[in-house]
């Protein structure tokens, strides 16, 4: 016996241990003050070197192939949309034409139930005053950020605006009214969803812990409850859009589990954004 990878942490260790458990070599390793030396049989080294190799390889591979994007707070694309919202608000505001878009074109249970589900897009970019549109922009800098971060800016966008579209939608089937509601707050707690349901895949990695497994959830729930206590405040619209979100969320990594987020995929999914929305505002659907 002779040491064969010496000073490794214990994870290390461990790691090194089960590689070659898996190739049917004969290991043990040794404390030496903080660190661990693994011992092999003089006649397994080169076979031990060469499976301790050929892992390395193939996951250093796969690390750069399905390496997450890493999280940045000057995402442009989030910044892209900040500014189109506030175009949208000051155009509208300084048009005089402010309040008779949000009727023409504001999330209604009466006119969504006549199958005017443009609305449901629309409604997302247009805000009562500065303080509604400021905020939101706030909400959408933090979490629309997060979301690109693990999906891409491209995936990201659809996911952001189909759970805002499901949201206005749903909440326009149970409350059936003729009220007008407006704002990318929908949105906003659809982003929050996504991130939730984003989380809890991560937690199922390295827990076992029901309990900690569903803690982002938790916390959502929390986040719901705190953004959606002001005055004038569309309680069931945020809901659902945060449900929406959590749901988009799980069937979005169910479906890309491998986190291979390519360029092309950001600008294909991002004009697919764009095309839905311009639809939206020429009342196609």
């Amino acid at each position: 016996m002779e040491d064969y990878f010496t000073e490794l942490r214990r994870k290390e260790a461990d790691l090194v241990l089960l590689v070659l458990a898996s190739q049917g070599i004969s290991a043990d390793y040794v404390k030496k003050n903080d660190s661990f030396d693994i011992i092999i049989k003089n006649r397994d080294e080169k076979i031990a070197g060469l499976a301790i190799e050929k892992f390395f390889a193939e996951n250093n591979n796969a690390e750069q192939k399905y390496s997450e994007p890493p999280l940045s707070w000057q995402s442009p694309a989030v910044f892209i949309i900040m500014i189109a919202l506030s175009l949208i608000h000051y155009y509208l505001w300084h048009s005089g034409t402010h309040w008779q878009t949000i009727k023409e074109y504001g999330s209604s249970g009466l006119y969504i139930m006549q199958k005017e589900y443009f609305r449901g897009i629309t409604a997302l970019m247009l805000h009562a005053d500065i303080e509604h549109l400021a905020g939101n922009l706030v909400g959408l800098f933090i979490f629309a950020t997060g979301v690109f971060s693990m999906t891409g800016y491209g995936r990201g966008s659809l996911l952001i605006l189909s759970s805002g579209f499901l949201g206005n939608i749903t909440n326009a089937y149970f409350k059936k009214g003729a009220y007008l509601s407006i704002g990318a707050s929908t949105c906003v707690l659809g982003a929050a969803g996504i991130l939730t349901a984003l989380q809890i895949f991560e937690k199922r990695k390295t827990s076992i812990s029901t309990i900690r497994i569903f803690a982002p959830f938790a916390a959502g729930m929390a986040l719901l409850g705190l953004l959606s206590g002001g005055e004038n405040t569309d309680i069931s619209a945020h809901l659902f859009g945060f449900l929406w979100g959590f749901f988009l969320g799980i069937i979005y990594k169910t479906i890309f589990t491998e986190k291979n987020i390519t360029h092309s995929d950001n600008v294909i999914c991002s004009l697919a954004a764009i095309t839905i929305i311009l639809s939206a505002w020429m009342k196609w659907f």
